[in-house]
């Protein structure tokens, strides 16, 4: 046997909201954060965790084993100079692999779950989305172009090898936070105009892998077999933040152009890929 109970219904009307109103700085800030926390695999199962562990070690291992020899060895031994521009190229496996994992985890699976519809309902515009995914992506690349240099730095001050005076320390510090902004931004861009331009993830990190590989073989080939004049070289886009970071640090040049052919390549590049990033998601429309 069973009772019945009568239902009542409690009709309390609209309320206003009375709490405190953030903004949109806050709202940036959340999705700033949230989207750190899913590049990187926080609070996500274990195997999201895989792919930034493993290229964010490897981005620490020439460091640690430099650092090693350093140590153990007389510093007659390790060198009176360190190559701090060459360690940019130690790290571009590591800084490729999680561009091709982070760029289209952050925007594509936004698209694809409709969490991107959700974003617009909110107070955040189109270009406030973007320059927070933006920040984030960039966060994320600084723990393999930035702070394993910084750690070297250290490192190599504490051992007795670093640089000699506090200006010069200043110098070179100031170079390797502009190297890791220079590779950092291009990486940015890319990751992000090649999540733009699909919904699916696996298409847009095999697109910047094969990106950087079919304009590298393309820009060689065309040197070394039709003898084409050293500009060619500029089409390989692996190369170009890697040959303004050399110029920074006041190294042989990678590519053997002035200077103003060399940074206005890259400028040209990081401003395709920008305009890339905006005009597609100023066209492109919002589901739920």
């Amino acid at each position: 046997m069973t009772t019945q109970t009568e239902a009542e219904i409690f009709d309390r009307g609209y309320r206003r909201y009375d709490g405190e109103r953030s903004g949109v700085g806050t709202a940036m800030r959340s999705v700033w954060l949230n989207s750190i926390q899913r590049a990187l695999g926080l609070r996500r199962k274990f195997r999201f965790k895989i792919v930034p562990i493993v290229t964010i070690l490897l981005a620490y291992i020439p460091a640690l084993a430099f650092l090693g020899i350093a140590v153990i060895l007389p510093s007659e031994l390790v060198g009176e100079t360190v190559d701090y521009a060459g360690y940019y190229g130690l790290i571009s496996i590591s800084t490729l692999l999680l561009t091709a994992f982070v760029g289209p985890e952050l925007l594509s699976t936004d698209r694809r779950t409709g969490m991107f519809g959700l974003y617009m309902a909110s107070p955040l515009t189109r270009t406030h989305y973007l320059t927070a995914k933006a920040s984030a992506l960039a966060t994320v690349l600084f723990l393999v172009t930035l702070m394993p240099l910084l750690f070297l730095l250290l490192g190599y001050t504490f051992v007795g090898l670093g640089p000699e005076g506090f200006s010069n320390t200043m110098i070179l510090l100031g170079r390797i936070i502009a190297g890791g902004l220079i590779l950092s931004s291009f990486m940015t861009l890319l990751g992000m105009a090649a999540a733009t331009l699909t919904n699916r993830q696996a298409f847009a990190s095999a697109g910047i892998v094969m990106t950087l590989i079919a304009s590298s073989v393309l820009a060689n080939v065309m040197f070394e077999v039709a003898e084409v004049d050293d500009a060619v070289l500029l089409a390989d886009l692996g190369n170009l933040p890697n040959d303004a970071i050399q110029r920074l640090f006041k190294t042989s040049e990678i590519i053997d152009v002035p200077s103003w052919q060399s940074l206005g390549a890259l400028g040209g590049v990081l401003a395709l890929l920008a305009l890339i990033v905006i005009w597609g998601y100023q066209r492109m429309e919002v589901t739920k």
